[in-house]
């Protein structure tokens, strides 16, 4: 959620990296529950980055959930930002690089996501209640045989200093992209 005129940029990150699992085919759907446009904070992908490596989601050698910009050979000014209507629907694979600036205007932007996996992709995290795991496939069939691929993983741990929203997940991380973002554009 972004609240008008202060809601909070998200800064660069890969969700691959919140989440690891056994294989990558896991996906988000986004599903704008307001219009979206420049002004309001809309997600911003950066195209063909999820064929590319985890990228470090660490400051300070604690995880924070954001990338650092200087430390990444991406070029941000390719960033394609999604904008539509409410009831808009954005997909994108875990491992795409995406972010989004603050809200600069006077309307909301919400966005409802859910995240998907194949039924054989285990997080690598552990699975706590097997019963649960399981009770939340869409589609397929329960599997204890995780399908094991190679693909670019680093762990989110030691875990953030203020563990919990990716909002809170982000405040220990050092250098901001959104931030100059801002600044340059008011500047």
């Amino acid at each position: 959620m972004k609240s008008a005129g202060y809601g909070s940029p998200v800064e660069w990150h890969q969700d691959w990296a919140f989440y690891p699992h056994t294989n990558d085919d896991v996906l988000a759907t986004g599903i704008y529950l307001d219009d979206c446009d420049l002004d309001n904070g809309p997600l911003m992908v950066l195209p063909g980055t999820h064929r590319g490596p985890t990228c470090d989601h660490h400051a300070d050698g604690r995880f924070c959930g954001a990338m650092n910009p200087a430390d990444c050979d991406l070029d941000f000014a390719k960033a394609v930002p999604l904008m539509g209507p409410a009831g808009s629907m954005t997909i994108h694979h875990v491992r795409l690089v995406h972010g989004s600036a603050l809200n600069r205007s006077n309307r909301q932007r919400r966005l409802l996501l859910h995240e998907y996996t194949a039924a054989d992709a285990w997080p690598l995290l552990g699975v706590a209640n097997f019963d649960e795991f399981n009770g939340r496939m869409v589609l397929g069939e329960p599997t204890i045989e995780p399908r094991v691929v190679p693909a670019p993983v680093r762990m989110p741990l030691p875990p953030a200093d203020h563990q919990g929203s990716i909002y809170e997940n982000q405040r220990g991380a050092g250098r901001r992209f959104f931030e100059t973002f801002e600044e340059r554009r008011v500047g």
